[in-house]
């Protein structure tokens, strides 16, 4: 019989403080409204055009002082994905990493190993979907991403989830429990000419073993783009022209390392610089 990897709430009273429930992230704030009220709004067939399940991952960090010239330099060439009832505005995001006891996700990706996987569940509650989804890394290149919707709000895994993992990440589905609650606030852009995605997560809440940590000043920029897209896209060049360079972070390992200072972590020193140098 395949067990079911607890819910928070099991987990919690199971082992005493592991992964409290972090409470909802901040709200966007008028920082970020004004500039995306310039943006057309994308529709639900440019989201599924710009899936993007196979990409090339390019991350930023930026203080959030800052992410108004930001957007206001990416309004003419992307649309915003409206939240709700249409309003511009950045989603609710939750997210659960499952790892193995020994941390090998973790410490596969703090090693930089070829092949490396980050299983999570992604629940988006302003539109009451949850996924369960496996993200696998092939070398510093190209990244592919598997999900499985399942209930909303749920955290067990199934034996058919298990499946389902196993599929994509080997005996990584065999050992898989809670390791760390990672939540923010996501605003995403569209190009509307060519595969591309830009997402921007605001006020990151991070919980492990009882602690939290928070990046409220901090704004981490992801932009997805097909393997054969342009060298150089508008995004890319308004990055740069702000003086935005490109930083490898994960947010998974960002959070572990900052709650477990036990936890190895050499390689993430200089991602973990910058984010505590700007929250």
């Amino acid at each position: 019989m395949v067990a079911d990897v607890p819910t928070t709430a099991t987990f919690l009273q199971h082992n005493g403080a592991m992964l409290a429930v972090a409470a909802a992230p901040a709200e966007a704030g008028a920082d970020v409204d004004a500039p995306l009220a310039a943006f057309t709004r994308a529709t639900p067939a440019l989201l599924a055009e710009r899936a993007l399940l196979r990409r090339i991952d390019l991350k930023y960090t930026l203080e959030r002082d800052r992410l108004g010239a930001l957007l206001a330099a990416l309004a003419a060439d992307y649309a915003v994905l409206p939240v709700g009832a249409g309003a511009a505005a950045a989603a609710v995001y939750r997210n659960l990493y499952l790892d193995t006891p020994d941390l090998r996700c973790f410490h596969d990706h703090r090693r930089g190993r070829r092949i490396r996987h980050k299983i999570r569940i992604r629940h988006y509650p302003d539109r009451g979907l949850s996924f369960l989804e496996v993200k696998t890394k092939r070398g510093e290149a190209v990244t592919d991403k598997h999900r499985r919707p399942i209930e909303p709000g749920r955290e067990q895994l199934s034996a058919a989830d298990l499946a389902f993992v196993r599929a994509h990440a080997g005996d990584l589905a065999d050992e898989l429990a809670p390791a760390a609650r990672v939540d923010y606030r996501r605003i995403t852009l569209l190009n509307p000419h060519f595969e591309e995605r830009l997402t921007i997560d605001l006020a990151i809440e991070a919980a492990r073993q009882g602690a939290r940590a928070s990046l409220g000043a901090l704004a981490i920029v992801e932009l997805k783009r097909a393997p054969a897209g342009p060298p150089r896209t508008p995004a890319m060049r308004a990055l740069a022209a702000l003086g935005i360079r490109e930083r490898a972070l994960s947010k998974y390992c960002a959070a572990m390392a900052l709650l477990d200072p036990t936890i190895r972590h050499n390689r993430l020193r200089p991602a973990l610089r910058a984010l505590q140098g700007a929250s």
